[in-house]
C-alpha cells in the first residue's frame, strides 16, 4: 500500500468515527448493527484496514449516513492529484453506482 492509498484509508476511516460518534454508538454497537467485529471498526477507524464496498454500504446503514459520506472526494485537498487513476476510476465508478441506487431508493 502506497501513501496516498493509506491516506485515502485513514480519510475513510476519520469519516466512520465522525459519523459514529455523532451517531453516539460504541464501536461495538456499530459492529453489532453492521454485522461486523468489533475489531474491523477499530482498523477501519485507524486507517488500517479498507472496507470493501459492501461494507461501507453496511456501515453508512448502520450509521444512518449514505455511502458517499464516508467515502473522501476527490476535490478534497491533498487527494486530487494524488491518487493514482485506478483508484481516482473506482470511487468515481463506486460513488456513481451509490448514488445511482440511493436516486432508485436502494440504499
Amino acid at each position: 500500500m502506497d501513501d496516498v492509498e493509506r491516506a485515502f484509508n485513514a480519510e475513510i476511516g476519520r469519516r466512520v468515527r465522525v459519523a459514529r460518534v455523532k451517531a453516539k454508538l460504541t464501536q461495538e454497537l456499530l459492529a453489532r448493527k453492521a454485522g461486523l467485529t468489533r475489531g474491523s471498526i477499530t482498523n477501519m477507524e485507524s486507517g488500517a484496514q479498507a472496507p470493501p464496498p459492501y461494507r461501507l454500504v453496511r456501515l453508512a446503514s448502520a450509521l444512518g449516513v449514505k455511502p458517499a459520506d464516508l467515502l473522501p472526494t476527490l476535490q478534497e485537498p491533498g487527494h486530487e492529484d494524488e491518487l493514482p487513476d485506478y483508484l481516482a476510476d473506482t470511487v468515481a465508478s463506486w460513488t456513481s453506482a451509490v448514488e445511482q441506487r440511493a436516486h432508485d431508493g436502494q440504499v
